[in-house]
């Protein structure tokens, strides 16, 4: 019971405290409000005061990145831009290179295959093999054939093996 009446009065001067406690003038609030013009209200919520200063603290940060970008940005883009008609000049160097190789090549190519063509079939411009006929009679060389001679053939007579072998 003593803690429940301890309780109670501690409570009640908790509570009355802010009764007298000096407040300022009106002149004063009035000022203050006019300064510092809170965009979520006199009596907001504390999510709404949260999300307004992250709001505030991300744009803030966007703005400074996006500075500190455009200063890179310009310190870089000289050497980017020297470096890109570098490599324009260096990649037409190139292909008129690999143009001249390609045609180097292709004709070589068909060189080659035209000598390997001539080999193989003959020029167009050569005159065709003469075609003989003959009877099929007759040998095709000209020449008479002449019968093989047969050479004298020689038994060879088998060796007789007297030995025996016992394994």
């Amino acid at each position: 019971m003593k803690k429940m009446k301890t309780a109670l009065i501690m409570g009640a001067i908790l509570a009355s405290t802010p009764l007298f406690a000096q407040t300022t003038t009106a002149t004063e609030t009035v000022t203050q409000t006019q300064s510092q013009a809170a965009p979520y209200g006199d009596n907001p919520n504390i999510f709404k005061v949260i999300t307004h200063k992250a709001q505030a603290t991300v744009q803030n940060t966007a703005e400074k990145v996006d500075h500190a970008a455009q200063k890179g940005i310009a310190k870089v883009k000289p050497k980017v831009q020297n470096a890109w008609e570098e490599t324009k000049e260096f990649a037409s160097e190139k292909s008129v290179i690999a143009i001249e190789k390609t045609q180097n090549a292709a004709v070589k190519v068909n060189k080659k295959l035209n000598e390997t063509k001539e080999g193989l079939i003959g020029s167009p411009n050569d005159q065709p093999a003469p075609i003989i006929s003959h009877p099929l009679s007759q040998s095709s060389t000209g020449i008479e054939s002449v019968p093989a001679q047969q050479a004298p053939s020689t038994q060879i007579q088998p060796l007789q093996n007297n030995r025996t072998t016992n394994l």
